[in-house]
């Protein structure tokens, strides 16, 4: 699809939008989005996905902000999101969304002021 003119991919859509909803006269749409996601220059149609010989455990570790260790006395220095980082929605845009907000939350907590016994 990437190699196709816009106004080819349209034709294209047109025809098989009219072919499922029965409707021969349905309008063309008037313009198109779409993602060059194969011949993008810094992922070239790549994707995260499970390895043989990998688990879930794997997409944990990758998940883990740096330093991983709690009892470390410096702050975060760097957190992971991204589809492939998200156990369960693995290699979608769903975990791309998941783990993003996964992450920003972790950052409200690191940044929340500290409540006071007097305004509790």
């Amino acid at each position: 699809m990437e190699t196709l003119s816009d106004a080819e991919v349209l034709s294209a859509m047109t025809r098989v939008l009219r072919t499922v909803t029965g409707n021969p006269s349905l309008p063309a749409p008037r313009s198109l989005l779409r993602s060059r996601w194969h011949s993008a220059p810094y992922t070239r149609g790549s994707y995260s996905y499970v390895a043989v010989g990998s688990s879930g455990d794997d997409i944990d570790v990758l998940a883990q902000p740096l330093p991983e260790d709690p009892r470390d006395p410096r702050p975060l220095q760097l957190l992971f999101a991204g589809e492939a980082t998200h156990r369960t929605f693995y290699s979608t845009t769903h975990g791309a969304l998941l783990s993003g907000w996964r992450e920003a939350e972790r950052l409200n907590q690191l940044f929340q002021a500290p409540v006071s016994a007097e305004a509790a």
